[in-house]
């Protein structure tokens, strides 16, 4: 059939052709305009990206640099903390000892006073009684390593001085003896010593002639201890004649008795001559000379070329008083010489993780020297100030005097000593050792970290939005072409209200889904809801809130009551092991069964299982996929107890089950608050309770509406009546039926867990058939199992 064209200027052709083209030209620019807002929107959304990966660029960039300062910084504040407290530890061990030292000289100067006192004895003709094994006491407990006492001698006193000397020398011998028996003395005693003193006070020059320079006494060594057997005995020895050497700022013996016989006080005098000048033959030979007199006394694998001090006590012929009133003049009557090393003061302090700290000994009178400490350690360095200047912000410095005050347990009641003469100050730096053991490659390790903590989250990050990016350009196109189809049936005013509520609907169904849906997991072993403290979280945050109650009335469901008959026997003899062993394997069968036939599992009590059809979406034949659960059920209950009979014993087999079912319309919904759950009220629930507690065990007991809706879903053929009728509380006699779904049918040798679909197709072609009809409400096995592991289980 052929069509004519209309006539040229047929208006109503015109008229139709001028819509038509209008439409499309609309459809068209309705269509440009989408495609326009996608590509913006795409363009938005690609910037938003770039943003995005630049704030965490920059932020990874400012992490990692925090993280590098911050662990430097504590790195280095650790450090610094750690030697403040080593040097604050040092100088009060260097106070205590100065005041131990001090406080053991004074003791014995004051016994040597007391003897010269009780004995009747006139000064300068006084011997110490045992004063070898008095002396090497002292050194022990102070530490040093000689000590002795110069007497003063007027020059009218000089011929009994040196007879006394020829007639009183047998100390000697004692001291001797002392040193014999001297585990720790490291020399052999030569006996011979005893008579190698010199009878008449003399000086390096020989015989003192007259007196010395400016002194119109005398002041020599009487006691000394220990006796060395070559050259190192010095009795006798005018100590006025130890006069300065060339350079004028070492104070020598003599010097430091003066000081102190003007003062009053303690002083220290610079022991032999410290190296600064490997070049200066004139101070090595010196020191060679000191070091040689040093060894004499020391042990062979001690290093004589240490620094060491003589402390000058001067003697004062007063008992008056525990201290001393020294603003008055006193009879000074000798001064006993105690010699150490320095290295004394600070050995053994430290604790062996502290490594590395400079101690600098400065002096008005002398060269610096240097030690180092690790742990408990002391070594020297060598003369002059060695530390590194770079760690000079970090110095601390205490003067001796200053070190004893900080002294908080001290009971030095002596000769003070002298803040004036040849002023002692310690200096502590650290060194780089010590910077090192904290300043380790540990601030950049944890900011590599960091930054690949940061790369490792951009990589999620950017492979997350390239599959959401993915996804949204489907779900765009996908609304793209649906926009297009609605847009061409329906006008705007319409598809506004179409929108607005089809978005009211999916909001309350997503309300209601969202709590009342049911989360199986882990389907291999065993299936169990999902944590009750993710349902408080959403259900328990909401207590007291203002949002309506998630609630609905349920017309057509069917109840399911399950009870294990003599389970409360059984259990009693069971461990609590034993028992949940048997819960747990048969409720996970029960499990995998409600979500293979689309059963809403709604919770256990004991050894209660209650299910229900028709919630929480219409189930057109509740009935009857609720009596095919409730048969699977009961063969399932079967088998696990038979696949546990070994374990948990052969009365295992005692037990059975009863199952009661009601139908009927049911209130469902989240009773929030604490530990909120989802309920069921009403009478189907306490009937079908009812039916449970009245049932017979190995048997489905239902109610009369149960069967009713069997006969109307086709089923009569399910039900055999029970003969007696049973007593309800609250509804009297009832009559009810039993269930038998597969009457007729041949079950042994099938497994109700099975998902074969041999078995399935075997057991269930008329119940594929029902439900999978396009009447049929219950959704495909697929669909609904992804329902129940996106929602919550209550």
């Amino acid at each position: 059939m052929t069509t004519e064209p209309p006539p040229a200027g047929d208006a109503s052709y015109s008229g139709h052709s001028s819509v038509v083209h209008t439409e499309s030209a609309l459809v068209s620019n309705h269509k440009e305009k989408r495609e326009e807002i996608a590509k913006g929107e795409s363009k938005a959304v690609f910037w938003l990206r770039m943003l995005v990966l630049f704030l965490l660029a920059c932020s990874a960039i400012a992490v990692v640099v925090a993280v590098y300062l911050y662990m430097s910084r504590q790195a280095e504040q650790d450090f610094e903390t750690k030697f403040h407290n080593d040097a604050n530890k040092i100088y009060e061990s260097v106070g205590k000892t100065l005041d131990h030292v001090l406080g053991s000289t004074d003791a014995f100067v004051v016994k040597m006073l007391a003897y010269a006192e009780a004995s009747n004895s006139t000064w300068p003709f006084v011997t110490l009684p045992r004063f070898g094994l008095q002396a090497t006491k002292l050194l022990k407990l102070a530490r040093g390593f000689s000590c002795s006492l110069a007497l003063l001698v007027e020059q009218d006193q000089r011929p009994d001085w040196n007879d006394y000397v020829n007639q009183s020398h047998g100390w000697i011998r004692e001291s001797l003896d002392v040193q014999s028996r001297d585990e720790n003395w490291p020399f052999e005693v030569d006996n011979s010593v005893e008579n190698s003193f010199v009878p008449d006070i003399w000086s390096y020059n020989g015989p003192v002639e007259g007196t010395f320079a400016n002194h119109t006494n005398y002041l020599p060594v009487w006691h000394n201890h220990p006796i060395a057997s070559d050259g190192g005995n010095p009795l006798n020895f005018d100590m006025w004649t130890l006069t300065t050497p060339t350079d004028p700022t070492q104070k020598r013996e003599a010097d430091s008795i003066e000081a102190a016989l003007a003062e009053q006080r303690v002083t220290l005098a610079q022991q032999g001559t410290i190296v600064t000048d490997p070049t200066n033959e004139e101070q090595v030979s010196k020191a060679e000379y000191s070091n040689n007199w040093r060894s004499k006394f020391i042990s062979p694998n001690e290093d004589p070329s240490e620094p060491a001090s003589s402390i000058l006590y001067p003697m004062f012929n007063n008992l008056e008083s525990v201290q001393l009133d020294l603003e008055e003049r006193q009879q000074f009557v000798g001064t006993f010489v105690y010699v150490f090393f320095w290295r004394v003061l600070i050995r053994d302090i430290l604790s062996p993780e502290s490594k590395g700290i400079i101690v600098v000994f400065s002096n008005e009178c002398g060269p610096s020297f240097t030690y180092r400490l690790d742990g408990p350690e002391a070594t020297f360095l060598g003369g002059g100030d060695l530390h590194d200047a770079s760690y000079d912000y970090l110095g601390k410095h205490m003067t001796l005097h200053e070190a004893m005050e900080t002294t908080k347990s001290s009971s030095y009641t002596g000769i003070p000593l002298s803040e004036k003469f040849c002023p002692r100050a310690i200096h502590l730096y650290p060194s780089k050792d010590m910077e090192d053991e904290y300043m380790t490659s540990d601030p950049a390790t944890f900011a590599v970290a960091a930054a690949l903590i940061f790369l490792f989250t951009s990589t999620v990050f950017v492979i997350y939005d390239c599959t959401v990016a993915r996804r949204q350009r489907l779900v765009m196109e996908r609304a793209l072409a649906s926009g297009a189809i609605v847009s061409s049936l329906f006008p705007k005013q319409v598809r506004e209200k179409l929108y607005e509520e089809n978005k009211q609907k999916q909001q309350q169904e997503n309300r209601v889904t969202k709590y009342l849906s049911t989360s199986v997991v882990d389907v291999g072993n065993q299936a169990q809801s999902v944590d009750d403290m993710k349902v408080d979280a959403v259900i328990g945050s909401s207590t007291g809130s203002s949002s309506r109650p998630i609630a609905d009335n349920f017309q057509n469901t069917t109840i399911f009551f399950a009870d294990l008959k003599g389970f409360t026997a059984w259990s009693s003899k069971r461990t609590p092991i034993e028992v949940f062993e048997l819960l747990e394997a048969l409720y996970g069968e029960f499990d995998k069964i409600a979500l293979r036939r689309r059963v809403f599992k709604v919770e256990t009590i004991g050894d209660c299982y209650v299910a229900v059809t028709g919630i929480p979406k219409p189930q057109e034949k509740h009935a009857v996929i609720m009596c095919r659960f409730a048969d699977d059920a009961m063969a399932a209950m079967k088998e696990v107890t038979q696949g546990l009979v070994d374990r948990l014993g052969e009365d295992l087999m005692d037990l059975d089950m009863r199952v009661g079912l009601y139908s009927g319309s049911t209130t469902a919904g989240v009773l929030r608050g604490d530990k909120g759950r989802f309920q069921l009220f009403g009478d189907t629930v306490n009937t079908a309770s009812r039916m449970e507690s009245n049932g017979v065990g190995g048997k489905i007991h239902c109610s009369q509406a149960t069967a009713d809706a069997l006969i109307a879903a086709g089923k009569k053929s399910w039900l055999v009546p029970r003969e007696d009728q049973i007593e309800a509380k609250g509804l009297g006699k009832l009559q009810t039926w039993f269930v038998n779904v597969y009457t007729g049918k041949a079950r042994s040798g099938m497994s109700t867990t099975s998902y074969g679909e041999s078995v399935m197709e075997a057991m269930e072609d008329e119940y594929e058939k029902e439900e999978q009809s396009p009447n049929s409400l219950a959704e495909p096995i697929e669909e609904h199992q992804h329902d129940y592991s996106e929602n919550l289980s209550v």
